[in-house]
């Protein structure tokens, strides 16, 4: 696949997912560019933010010009409507065409599932939606059981996503960051490629009504 590759990281609290990722990515030549929303605590000299232009409706992305890097994950944020963040994202990568979508990676804390918020399985079928690869983190024995059934329902509904627990072993990160689509739906690729029903306009969680409001809202269960 030619041209620089853009993954897309969506985490519940307490996953750690960025030290994880650099860990994953330590000894990549050249390394990954972090692109990290306002919020995001511990940047590293090197790490970028982003910023939601609230007025536009669109994310501002301060990553220079992506041909310039190989590989760069993108970290969305719980305090912005993560509808909105997807659609921001498919427009960038329609304004840079050497741009190339990547993995949408979903990271759930293990322990989080023991003690679930209000929405919390509404919020995970709406990140699951465009998910190619599910990452549990600190998994144990009180919590596998509750890893099994998120694994078990997506199985049942037939998700394509793939679905790791990491732990202290290396984790298979060709596998998990092979841009080899695995996503449910398809709003981020070539609307060329596309039938009708699938366009990002009639997505279940895209779609808008007259007023501009969406037919299916995503909970905001994280924000602050």
């Amino acid at each position: 696949m030619s041209g620089s590759i853009l993954h897309l990281v969506l985490e519940t609290p307490g996953c750690d997912s960025l030290d994880i990722l650099r860990k994953g990515t330590e000894d990549d030549s050249p390394p990954p560019h972090f692109v990290l929303p306002p919020e995001k605590n511990h940047p590293k000299e090197g790490d970028i933010r982003w910023e939601f232009d609230t007025e536009a409706g669109s994310c501002k992305f301060f990553i220079g010009d992506p041909s310039k890097f190989e590989e760069a994950f993108f970290f969305f944020s719980h305090q912005i409507d993560l509808a909105d963040q997807i659609e921001a994202t498919m427009q960038f990568f329609e304004q840079n065409e050497t741009l190339q979508m990547g993995r949408f990676l979903l990271f759930l804390n293990a322990p989080l599932l023991l003690d679930t918020p209000t929405h919390f399985l509404n919020w995970v079928d709406a990140a699951a939606h465009f998910t190619d690869s599910m990452l549990f983190t600190n998994r144990n024995n009180e919590n596998s059981s509750a890893i099994k059934a998120i694994q078990d329902r997506y199985l049942d509904m037939r998700f394509p996503m793939e679905s790791f627990i990491l732990g202290k072993k290396s984790a298979p990160w060709s596998r998990i960051l092979d841009p080899t689509p695995r996503r449910l739906y398809h709003v981020f690729d070539s609307p060329d490629l596309l039938e009708t029903d699938e366009l990002p306009a009639n997505d279940r969680y895209l779609e808008r009504l007259s007023t501009g409001e969406r037919v299916r809202k995503i909970p905001e269960i994280f924000k602050i």
